[in-house]
């Protein structure tokens, strides 16, 4: 027979260990993305690298420090799969069955897993010609459209409603925004 305590103990440690790793990995994909958005935005709108000013030393820094922290991130992970951190046959691959008694929300793995998902299309967003002079604003404008976007599919999956979608359409009307550019978002989505 299991002893349940040993069960949940293991299962809390895995969760303990999976959300170490989540955190790391956030930090990661943050740097990268401001790296990325530094260079972008030191580029002329022409795409030519003529005149550009990028400070060579800051992007080979901060590069370096990347590279280190996904290092770690790897050792991280090799070694939590070395000591069987995730039970036994934490290495070996698993097929994942769509559980549709769960909402969405939940089964594409809840706030952390959205938070990603708009953080990244909000780097792509900075950098696409179709839909960047929607996106440029100051950072304080930013973090609350990243928190409405956030809201918005938070409940939009079947999560905490947060977002009240009455006021859409009136939010957004005087934007002109048009299909295309719905359309530019959706293929960044991807």
């Amino acid at each position: 027979m299991v002893d349940a305590a040993k069960v949940v103990a293991a299962v809390d440690k895995t969760y303990s260990d999976i959300q170490s790793v989540k955190t790391r990995m956030m930090g990661v994909t943050g740097t990268l993305n401001q790296l990325k958005v530094a260079v972008a935005t030191a580029l002329p709108a022409g795409g030519s690298n003529e005149g550009a000013q990028i400070n060579l030393g800051f992007v080979r820094q901060e590069l370096a420090r990347a590279k280190e922290a996904v290092a770690k991130f790897k050792e991280a992970i090799q070694a939590a799969v070395d000591s069987g951190g995730a039970g036994a046959g934490a290495g070996a691959r698993r097929v994942m069955k769509d559980d549709k008694s769960r909402t969405l929300y939940e089964r594409v793995g809840g706030d952390l897993n959205i938070e990603t998902a708009v953080e990244v299309m909000f780097a792509k967003c900075l950098v696409d010609p179709r839909v960047r002079s929607f996106f440029e604003r100051n950072q304080r404008k930013m973090q609350q459209i990243r928190k409405k976007v956030y809201q918005f599919l938070s409940g939009f999956l079947g999560g905490p409603k947060l977002y009240d979608t009455t006021n859409v359409k009136p939010a957004h009307y005087h934007m002109n925004i048009t299909d295309f550019h719905f359309d530019a978002l959706m293929d960044l989505y991807q």
